[in-house]
C-alpha cells in the first residue's frame, strides 16, 4: 500500500512540474519589457516633420558632463555678526545689493554702547571741571609771577619772592598740562573701546554732551549681499549671524563627478558650463569658461561621487550663487559610436531614442550613453552603426507611444 502511494505522488510530480514551469515562463514573458514599435500613417509622418540621421563612428571630443551648482568662494565670503545685544533700528541693504567696503549696512541700538558713552561722559565732565579749575589757578599764579617779576626788576621785591612766584606758576602749568593729557588719553581710550563695536563717535558725544547708543555695522569688503538674517525692530543677541557678503567677481562652479570618471579628472583641465535653465538661448551665459581648481582626493562612500570645483570669472555679477548648471570637462578625443544630441530623449533616469526600422515604422530603444560634446553623444549600447535615428519629431512619436500604451 505504501509503495502505491509513493508511485502516485511521483506521477503527479512528473505531470504537474512541467505545467508549473511553463506557467512561470509565461509569467516571465508577460513581464519582460519589449521595445515599443510605433507605426505612423503617411499623414501622421508628414505632420510630425520627422528628420533623421545615422549612427556613426567618429573622432569625438570627449567631454565629461557633471551636474553642478554655482557657489560663492568660501574664502571670499564675509559673515557679519552682532557685536553686542541690541535692537535692529535700520537696515540699509537687501540680498543681491552690491556694496562697497566701509558702506553702512545696518544700525543697532544697544544699551551697552549707551552705558560706555555715559561712563565716558561722566569722566570727561569731571576732568573738564578739574581743567577749568586748574586753568583759573594757573592764570592766577601766572599773574602773580608777572607782578613779582616786575617788582624784582624795580628792586622792590626780593629774589626769594620772585622765585617762589615762578615756581608756583610752573607747578600750576604742569598740573594743567597733566589734566589736558589725561583728557586726551581718556578720549582715545573710549574711542578705541567704541571702535571695537562700531559704536557712535566719541567726538559726537563730546560735541553734543549727549549719548548716542548705536552701533553702525559696515561692510568689511566690497561685494554682493548674499543673506540678510534680521528684520527691523528685531531684538538680537551678541554673535548672531546678521549678513553674508561675498566677492563674486570670481565664483565657484561645484560639481560631483561619477566614480567611473574620477580617474580622468585633474586640476588645470579646461571647463565650460551651461545653466540648467536658459540653455544656449540665453546669450548671457553662452560662454561660461574656467579651469578645474580642485579635485577631491576622496570618493564619497555613500554617493560614490567626487567633488570638483572650477573657478569662473563673473566680473559683471550675472551668475548668482545656487544657480544650477552642467559642467563640461574636456578630456581629449576618442573614436566611438555617436548619434546627435537632439536624437536622445530622457524619461526619468532612462535615455532612449527612436530608430527607423522600416518606412513609417520606428522602434523605441533604451540607450546606455557615455560622454558627449556640444553636438554628439557616445553610445555604449542600444544602437548599432548605420542605424537611422530620429533627430526631430520625436515628440510626436512619444505621443503615439503613450496612446498605444493606454489601449
Amino acid at each position: 500500500m505504501q509503495r502505491i502511494k509513493l508511485t502516485i505522488i511521483f506521477l503527479l510530480i512528473i505531470i504537474i512540474l512541467p505545467l508549473f514551469l511553463c506557467g512561470c515562463n509565461k509569467k516571465e514573458d508577460n513581464i519582460r519589457v519589449q521595445n515599443k514599435i510605433i507605426t505612423l500613417s503617411l499623414e501622421q509622418e508628414k505632420n510630425a516633420k520627422i528628420t533623421t540621421d545615422f549612427a556613426k563612428n567618429m573622432e569625438l571630443d570627449m567631454t565629461i558632463t557633471i551636474p553642478a551648482q554655482f557657489r560663492a568662494q568660501n574664502t571670499l565670503v564675509d559673515k557679519i555678526y552682532a557685536p553686542l545685544n541690541g535692537k535692529i533700528e535700520k537696515i540699509f541693504v537687501e540680498p543681491g545689493i552690491v556694496v562697497k567696503k566701509g558702506q553702512e549696512i545696518a544700525l543697532i541700538k544697544t544699551d551697552e554702547i549707551g552705558a560706555i558713552q555715559l561712563e565716558f561722559l561722566e569722566k570727561i565732565l569731571d576732568i573738564e571741571g578739574s581743567i577749568k579749575e586748574m586753568t583759573a589757578q594757573y592764570n592766577l599764579s601766572k599773574q602773580e609771577y608777572e607782578r613779582e617779576h616786575t617788582l624784582y626788576n624795580e628792586k622792590i621785591s626780593s629774589l626769594a619772592d620772585y622765585q617762589k612766584a615762578r615756581a608756583q606758576m610752573e607747578k600750576d602749568k604742569a598740573a594743567l598740562t597733566s589734566l589736558q593729557n589725561k583728557k586726551s588719553a581718556l578720549v582715545n581710550v573710549y574711542r578705541q573701546r567704541l571702535a571695537v563695536y562700531g559704536g557712535g563717535s566719541i567726538d559726537t558725544v563730546l560735541k553734543t554732551r549727549k549719548i548716542y547708543p548705536y552701533v553702525s555695522l559696515k561692510a568689511s569688503k566690497g561685494g554682493i549681499v548674499l543673506e540678510r538674517n534680521i528684520n527691523e525692530n528685531e531684538f538680537i543677541e551678541k554673535d548672531k549671524e546678521l549678513f553674508n557678503i561675498a566677492d563674486l567677481s570670481t565664483i565657484w562652479l561645484v560639481g560631483y563627478a561619477f566614480e567611473k570618471d574620477a580617474s580622468k579628472l585633474t586640476k588645470g583641465e579646461k571647463v565650460t558650463g551651461k545653466l540648467e535653465e536658459g540653455g544656449n538661448k540665453n546669450t548671457l551665459f553662452d560662454k561660461i569658461e574656467g579651469t578645474l581648481s580642485y579635485v577631491s582626493p576622496i570618493l564619497d562612500n555613500t554617493t560614490k561621487t567626487l567633488e570638483v570645483r572650477a573657478d569662473i570669472e563673473n566680473k559683471d555679477f550675472k551668475i548668482k550663487p545656487n544657480m544650477y548648471a552642467e559642467m563640461f570637462v574636456d578630456i581629449g578625443q576618442k573614436e566611438t559610436l555617436v548619434i546627435p544630441n537632439d536624437s536622445i530623449e530622457q524619461y526619468g533616469d532612462f535615455s532612449f531614442a527612436y530608430v527607423k526600422i522600416k518606412p513609417n515604422t520606428y522602434e523605441e530603444r533604451k540607450l546606455e550613453i557615455g560622454h558627449k560634446n556640444d553636438k554628439y553623444t557616445e553610445i555604449l549600447s542600444g544602437i548599432k552603426e548605420g542605424e537611422e535615428v530620429v533627430v526631430e519629431g520625436a515628440f510626436s512619436l512619444l505621443g503615439e507611444s503613450i496612446k498605444n500604451s493606454e489601449k
